[in-house]
């Protein structure tokens, strides 16, 4: 007998909050589009689907016909013996209310909630979609990456440790691999080679396991370290791909200085106070003294962080530590952007609640009315012998 509140409830919920309006036309073709009432409540089925449902009334005394004498007349003629379905379609022929006023409001209601120009459009049911971020990785390939840390070649390491990073970045952040200095040896005679080789390797995209780590792979240590033209080559790999409210982020991993005569300080600088603001880190690997001064300036000038790293467990560490900044981030910033929507929703929802909120909403009075009616006929088949509690399962 029940009229499933709470699925009617859900359904209007949902096709306010996520603006699906096409909900209210769909579902049985025999229920969405109304037929003429039958001549009489015995040819009347009623709706089994919620779009039904909905749609079905009003019944002959709905609203301010009901009459509560003219009800258990009609209620007396009802023959006893009646399954629970044709006691359920009778009533609803006589009782079911007029929700289509309601289905109007639902339907020229705007779900669209206000946002600030930093958040994107976004179904508002969903996971929010958080600003963008770009990571671009520098990998140092010069010929001292072939040295050996902790037994194993530095290269190796660091691909190994870069590989674990950029997999466990939070969905929808995009990835960048440019390598640097592997061209050539680290003679004098392949120096003016190497110092121009910096290839971006994975162009900037969504991270895609298997062609990230063929691209990784398809490096060797070579020749020199062209830092300060490699940083300069990210600024304009970002610029490219720079839009609104976008996060750059730029991870140098490298065993050493610039050797070909750049001002890496100076590129990092340009880079951090340029349009895209991209952040300079640097992960220093097994780098001497003096190497580390040098790229604490640059890191410093690019608005970035150094850390040295002596063995292959700190570099996983520290790439562990940068993902963990980086996740935090995301959630501060997605945390932020609830709030906004929070925010601009109350007044959507004080819209939505004069609709359907509970508990005096339109759509709750209106149900509420339907189910006192309908609870009061059956208790009064029931009083008169009609109908017994087995026609309520």
């Amino acid at each position: 007998m029940k009229r499933i509140v709470g699925m009617l409830v859900l359904m209007l919920s949902l096709m306010i909050s996520t603006g699906c309006s096409g909900l209210l036309s769909a579902g049985s073709p025999q229920e969405a589009v109304q037929k003429k009432k039958p001549a009489g409540p015995e040819e009347f089925k009623a709706a089994t689907t919620v779009e039904g449902m909905l749609r079905e009334g009003p019944g002959k005394y709905a609203g301010n016909k009901y009459d509560k004498a003219k009800v258990q007349a009609e209620l007396d003629k009802f023959p006893k013996g009646l399954s629970a379905r044709e006691v359920y379609n009778r009533l609803i022929y006589y009782l079911a209310e007029d929700y289509k006023p309601i289905l109007k409001k639902v339907e020229e209601f705007n779900p669209a909630v206000p946002t600030d120009a930093k958040m994107p459009a976004s179904d508002i049911n969903k996971d929010v979609k958080v600003q963008n971020m770009n990571v671009e990785i520098l990998l140092d390939s010069s010929g001292s990456m072939a040295e050996k840390t902790d037994g194993a070649q530095r290269m190796e390491l660091a691909k190994q440790a870069i590989r674990d990073f950029v997999s466990s970045l939070p969905k929808g952040a995009r990835v960048s691999l440019r390598v640097y200095g592997h061209k050539g040896t680290n003679s004098p005679k392949d120096k003016a080679l190497s110092c121009k080789s910096s290839e971006l390797a994975y162009p900037l995209s969504e991270y895609d396991a298997g062609k990230f780590n063929r691209a990784l792979d398809s490096f060797k240590p070579g020749g020199w370290t062209p830092l300060a033209a490699s940083i300069q080559a990210a600024q304009m790999d970002l610029e490219k791909e720079a839009g609104k409210d976008t996060q750059n982020i730029v991870y140098v991993v490298s065993d050493g200085v610039e050797t070909c005569g750049g001002d890496p300080v100076k590129a990092a600088q340009s880079l951090y106070q340029s349009d895209i603001q991209a952040v300079v880190n640097i992960i220093g690997f097994d780098v001497d003294d003096a190497g580390q001064q040098a790229l604490q300036k640059v890191a410093e000038a690019g608005g970035g962080t150094y850390r040295t790293v002596r063995t292959k467990e700190d570099l996983k560490a520290e790439l562990e530590r940068r993902y963990k900044e980086l996740r935090q981030e995301w959630e501060i910033y997605e945390s932020q952007v609830r709030w906004d929507m929070l925010f601009n929703r109350i007044d959507k929802q004080d819209e939505a609640d004069r609709i359907i909120g509970l508990p005096d909403g339109l759509f709750r009075n209106t149900w509420r009315k339907e189910d006192e009616h309908l609870r009061a006929a059956r208790d009064y088949l029931e009083e008169k012998g009609i109908i017994d509690s087995s026609h309520l399962s």
